[in-house]
């Protein structure tokens, strides 16, 4: 029973019988902690590219010279480039926010707010969807797999997530 119970808490599943609190180390933390980084380092990413931020160079994705080819075939002036880019960052950066704070609960032993869980996962869906439309009009194929690959993993984290915290009742 030891052995079951000590499986379970790193899944993020505490056995209801030992009351026991889930571990910060599950995986339902992890999954929130993984979004995180991406939502940050993907809209940071819009920001630092090819900038030399003393102990490395920040060598991202070149979007700029993506874009400005997307923009080129569509005859959208160049000069929306930045603020295209810099919009789509910030809008990443608020993705993360809120499952930064879920997964500050979370580690903390506080209850978690399921509404922020659920926006920060809903609008993470609505920028996969966004980008994927964009990638059809632009046809860049390996981009909308790309996408689509991210999506349905985010729709599969949301799901073993939200399924842990609800089984731990750590949510408000």
């Amino acid at each position: 029973m030891q052995e079951n119970t000590i499986a379970s808490s790193h899944l993020g599943i505490s056995d209801k019988s030992t009351h026991a609190a889930p571990s910060a180390l599950n995986m339902a933390n992890l999954v929130v902690l993984h979004w995180a980084i991406y939502w940050v380092m993907n809209g940071l990413d819009k920001f630092l590219n090819r900038t030399d931020i003393s102990f490395f160079t920040w060598f991202g994705k070149d979007r700029t010279e993506q874009f400005s080819g997307y923009l080129e075939r569509t005859d959208i002036s160049i000069s929306l480039l930045e603020p295209i880019l810099y919009v789509t960052g910030v809008l990443e950066l608020l993705v993360a926010l809120p499952l930064l704070m879920v997964l500050t609960a979370a580690c903390n032993q506080r209850p978690i707010s399921r509404r922020l869980f659920e926006h920060s996962f809903f609008w993470g869906t609505l920028i996969f969807t966004g980008f994927s439309f964009f990638d059809v009009i632009f046809g860049d194929r390996a981009e909308l797999w790309e996408h689509g690959t991210f999506f349905i993993g985010l729709l599969l984290s949301y799901k073993l997530a939200k399924e842990a915290y609800t089984e731990n009742g750590q949510f408000e």
